[in-house]
């Protein structure tokens, strides 16, 4: 067993620490963008595919603020203390970040010199170019500006320890604009790597199962991490589409690409074990703010249950600005109708609402980011 401290986007902190639970099961929360976590190292390998991480630090140490004044040289030698017990000889680099609005009266830079000149030794060289190790300090406070409401509140708080191999850093993927087949509705890399990454329960799924693939991000985000897909599109283009981009991906995870009714999964994939089904609904078309979008959702739920009934569900729903201004709720229009009866509507096709986090698209428009476990 492993502890790690994880340090996550700024985009989207409550996702991130939502991704960290659905890969890496239970954590502690620091800081709405700091979370602790143990765990195996079979478990914690799962970070290299995460989205929304940006880094991982082992063998760690941290101090809270509260009131009192901290300055640079007191912290330096804070860091300095913990690095005669846990950074390994050779040469070193120490790499200072701000979160937030970070902590009072202390300067990155002048951190970074401080506890360079502290622990160098004969033992211990600093090399900024290519360093044996990097200590990494997070000085930590309140978030400045966020597009998204948080429950999670952070005081100011300073974490520091060494970068772990599992950090692979912020993930971008490939813009969609390079793939061979393109179209505007293509989904970010990123959000279809989060998706992906939400549908985990209690490991990867056996396949990432799309039947709205569209273009082919998510499959493709799956097929990256060695999932195995069955996507599907009633479009006959999307179908040839999806497949030209998994080609030229060239992920490890075997697929499949048919043209299929979203309604009708169940008898083109036949019966199959835990399974998730992870999907961006077509929801800029008309139908989408028609009964007609609902109907083509339940058809995908149901069929869904069928092909998997131990799976999982990740979507994401059209829905209002307004989402984003503070907890959930009931009465929030979500694809045309309102959040609290729709739930109850998701269920009755078998599933059970787990998750709901909004994302802002634009000024005007915002997504639900759904998951859900089976009904029984």
């Amino acid at each position: 067993m492993r502890s790690l401290m994880l340090i996550g986007s700024g985009w989207h902190p409550p996702l991130f620490r939502e991704e960290a639970r659905a890969l890496l099961g239970p954590i502690e929360t620091l800081h709405p963008r700091i979370a602790f976590v143990t765990q195996s190292d079979s478990v914690l390998a799962r970070l290299s595919g995460a989205s929304l991480v940006d880094d991982a630090l082992h063998s760690t140490s941290r101090l809270w603020r509260y009131d009192q004044v901290l300055t640079v040289r007191e912290l330096a030698a804070h860091v300095a203390e913990w690095a005669e017990s846990f950074l390994p000889t050779g040469t070193f680099a120490v790499r200072a970040r701000r979160l937030g609005t970070g902590v009072d009266g202390l300067s990155r830079r002048e951190l970074e010199s401080e506890a360079g000149a502290l622990i160098s030794s004969e033992t211990r060289a600093v090399d900024l170019e290519n360093p044996d190790n990097e200590v990494v300090v997070v000085l930590a406070g309140p978030e400045d500006a966020s597009s998204h409401w948080d429950e999670a509140h952070g005081g100011q708080l300073v974490v520091w320890g060494m970068r772990d191999e599992a950090s692979t850093g912020s993930y971008t993927g490939t813009s969609p604009t390079e793939r061979p087949f393109f179209k505007p509705v293509t989904l970010d890399p990123r959000l279809a790597r989060l998706m992906v990454s939400l549908s985990h329960s209690g490991g990867a799924p056996s396949a990432v199962v799309d039947p709205f693939c569209g273009t082919g991000g998510i499959a493709i985000e799956a097929s990256m991490l060695g999932i195995a897909v069955l996507a599907s599109d009633l479009d006959p283009e999307m179908v040839a589409g999806t497949l030209t981009n998994l080609q030229r991906a060239g992920g490890g995870g075997e697929y499949r690409v048919e043209e299929c009714s979203a309604d009708r999964i169940h008898e083109t994939w036949g019966r199959r074990p835990a399974c998730s089904f992870v999907f961006d609904p077509p929801y800029g078309r008309n139908a989408w703010a028609s009964d007609d979008g609902l109907e083509v959702l339940l058809g995908a739920l149901r069929s869904a249950r069928q092909t998997s009934p131990d799976g999982t569900i990740c979507t994401m729903l059209p829905t209002s600005p307004e989402a984003l201004d503070g907890p959930l709720s009931e009465d929030l229009q979500v694809l045309g109708t309102t959040w609290g009866p729709l739930k109850g509507i998701i269920l009755d096709s078998g599933w059970e609402v787990s998750l709901s986090v909004p994302v802002r698209v634009h000024r005007s428009l915002s997504r639900l980011v759904v998951v859900c476990h089976p009904a029984d």
